[in-house]
């Protein structure tokens, strides 16, 4: 199930943080957290506790450039099943899956 909740992330109100709850437990995406972190560390601490951040109003182009200095990118999912078989069959030549 995946949701938005009302959080404090670096003593900032944040409303709209996406999460997604996986075998009954809360994950959050860690580009997002970076992103709001990375407009929290601009405010002053003094004035954190009167701020809100909402989530869905960060502008798109915002991430895009985020993501960039993060160097987080797509994932191609033909490329990541070839990775992970080529993984595997070397996990299994090192003897990582003998009895």
């Amino acid at each position: 199930m995946k949701g938005k909740k009302d959080m404090v992330i670096d003593n900032v109100k944040t409303r709209n943080f996406p999460f997604e709850v996986i075998d009954g437990e809360e994950h959050y995406p860690l580009h997002s957290a970076a992103v709001i972190e990375s407009i929290t560390g601009q405010i002053p601490d003094e004035v954190k506790p009167s701020v809100t951040i909402d989530y869905d109003q960060i502008p798109e182009a915002y991430f895009k450039r985020m993501k960039l200095e993060l160097g987080i990118r797509s994932v191609d999912p033909k490329q990541a099943s070839h990775f992970e078989q080529r993984l595997l069959e070397t996990l299994d030549q090192e003897g990582a899956f003998t009895k």
